[in-house]
């Protein structure tokens, strides 16, 4: 039986232990009680990203293209050179600005002596996990379904070894009752409901039936209102044209914004490039164009923690820069104007590191992606409406080179 916990532990043996805590500078028995944690922690976060069939699909490419699938897969040297970068990169890509909170939570109750061992233990663990997902699917030969059926299996599991306080942080404690009563509550609530309403209907009968004969002499009135709603109707159709023509005019002086990206506009707006796929992307790139909008990518809201539907989206950026080694980009994080400028200077800077982190996972070298947090200084549509403030949240890549 597949059991990831106990399958990424057997990889940490003594020796492995031993070298960890000489590296991080911590006792090697305490790195061993908050191991299972570490495993817990990044293995619930994998699974909730396997969770929709989008992101099963998702992982799945990134097993693929990290080389997690491939012969060495399940026999990762947690050593190597590269390991803790990538670790790192995944670590952000998954926990986003809750990775502090993890870690602190992690190194408490493993009586780490700070955050930073929590860090680099489970930047260490992170690869491991992942082979060892990467050589069930491959030895398998498991697609997205299959992955996600592997990954919902093991919730549970991963739920219930998150030590005191962390399975709050990640919103995975004690899902699984809460589930079944909610479940209960809305099968019960519709069955009462149904009973009520079936009482009363056998009265309508009753009490309108006499009612009827007296609501005969609203029909002239009626009849005389469709008229009038018909002659106006006749008239608003004969009026259509003009309307028209003047919806089309009257935005007339917004065709002299500037469309390309970066310029100012005769508003001090511009209308950047929207890149909604791949090939949109690399259109842009290969077109000269100084930046566009990632589309697609979203936040949970007042955090820099990417949702899974922005999976997509990023997935599609990495695969365009391995395209074009040469290519180097910069992540900008805008926001709307609500709030302090300063805190949403400080959001658009995490987010735009969590679309680097997960590019990075994705296999991306760090230093081909910049980042830059924008924050409400650059609008592209008024703040005054809920559509505008939507247009300005946005993650915008510059194109540094081709």
């Amino acid at each position: 039986m597949f059991n990831l916990i106990d399958m990424v532990r057997e990889r940490f043996t003594g020796n492995v232990m031993q070298r960890m805590g000489s590296s991080l500078g911590e006792d090697p028995m305490s790195l061993g009680r908050a191991l299972p944690g570490a495993i817990a922690a990044i293995g619930g976060s994998v699974a909730e990203r396997g969770s929709t069939e989008g992101g099963a699909q998702r992982l799945l490419s990134q097993l693929n293209e990290g080389g997690f699938t491939g012969p060495n897969a399940g026999n990762e040297d947690p050593f190597a050179p590269d390991m803790a970068e990538r670790g790192q990169g995944m670590l952000s890509g998954l926990f986003g600005d809750k990775l502090g909170a993890v870690t602190s939570a992690l190194g408490r109750t493993g009586g780490l002596s700070n955050s930073k061992s929590a860090t680099g233990m489970m930047a260490m663990v992170a690869p491991i996990l992942m082979g060892v997902i990467g050589k069930h699917v491959r030895d398998n030969r498991m697609g997205a379904s299959g992955l996600s059926q592997l990954l919902g299996g093991q919730r549970s599991l991963l739920a219930a070894a998150m030590p005191a306080g962390l399975g709050s942080i990640l919103g995975m404690g004690g899902a699984g009752p809460r589930v079944v009563e909610e479940v209960q509550e809305a099968r019960s609530i519709p069955t009462v409901e149904t009973v009520r309403r079936q009482q009363p209907i056998e009265r309508v009968p009753v009490h309108h039936d006499e009612p009827k004969k007296r609501n005969l002499g609203w029909v002239i009135p009626v009849a005389l209102l469709a008229l009038l709603a018909g002659w106006f109707l006749t008239r608003s159709r004969r009026d259509e044209p003009r309307r028209q023509q003047a919806s089309v005019t009257q935005p007339a002086p917004r065709q002299q914004v500037d469309t390309g990206v970066g310029g100012a506009g005769t508003a001090g707006m511009s209308t950047p490039t929207i890149a909604r796929d791949a090939q949109t992307m690399r259109q842009a790139i290969e077109g000269g164009a100084k930046s566009f909008v990632l589309a697609g990518v979203g936040f949970e809201e007042g955090s820099a923690r990417l949702t899974p539907q922005s999976d997509a989206s990023v997935g599609q950026l990495a695969s365009v820069l391995r395209e074009k080694p040469n290519a180097r980009v910069r992540i900008e994080g805008h926001t709307d104007a609500t709030g302090d400028a300063n805190v949403n200077r400080q959001l658009a800077q995490q987010r735009a590191e969590a679309v680097r982190s997960a590019l990075v996972a994705d296999g991306i070298s760090a230093n081909r992606v910049d980042v830059a947090a924008v924050g409400s200084g650059q609008p592209v549509a008024s703040n005054d409406t809920a559509q505008g403030r939507d247009m300005n949240r946005r993650i915008e890549v510059q194109v540094l080179s081709r």
